[in-house]
């Protein structure tokens, strides 16, 4: 099981540094000349409870989503064994800096963090796979949300207004 979750994280944890211009996903039918733009649902952070319940209820194509307002404030959530917890990658050099200010802000909320990464090629010169912070959490849906909540508060310096795309 978690085999399969890594090798799903590994294939959509890129996206968040990607969501910026949505236009490039675009497809043109050549038959009838129609485009088919494929978006993100779009939520502000008041949504993300009403997310994190189909995340929960296993309404969600995979055991985590993640939240971005930018590419460079992304946030998953995952839920594995009827608790959530939170992943941060740094792919693009811009996301290397908060990696620091979430552990410390793990470690004053008395979280376990680790360290891990899914073999994610990063945007930025490196000789190692893009790394991957893991706040565990084991937190309940009304806990986690009011956590992403405040993260996006304090870390990422967004407020009620910031429109995210959800992410895969």
């Amino acid at each position: 099981m978690k085999t399969t979750l890594i090798l799903i994280m590994v294939t959509f944890l890129a996206s968040c540094a990607q969501t910026q211009d949505k236009s490039n996903g675009q497809n043109k039918d050549s038959n009838t000349n129609q485009q088919l733009i494929q978006m993100a649902e779009r939520i502000q952070i008041n949504g993300l409870q009403k997310a994190l319940i189909k995340l929960q209820n296993g309404k969600t194509e995979y055991q985590f989503i993640g939240i971005t307002s930018n590419g460079i404030d992304c946030i998953y959530f995952v839920f594995e064994k009827g608790k959530f917890s939170l992943e941060f990658e740094a792919m693009v050099a811009d996301q290397l800096p908060y990696i620091d200010k979430l552990k410390a802000f793990a470690t004053s909320n008395s979280f376990k963090w680790t360290m891990t990464t899914y073999n994610n090629t990063p945007q930025y010169k490196s000789d190692k796979p893009a790394p991957v912070l893991r706040i565990e959490t084991n937190s309940t849906l009304d806990d986690i949300a009011k956590l992403g909540e405040r993260i996006q508060s304090e870390i990422f310096k967004n407020n009620n207004e910031t429109v995210y795309d959800v992410v895969p």
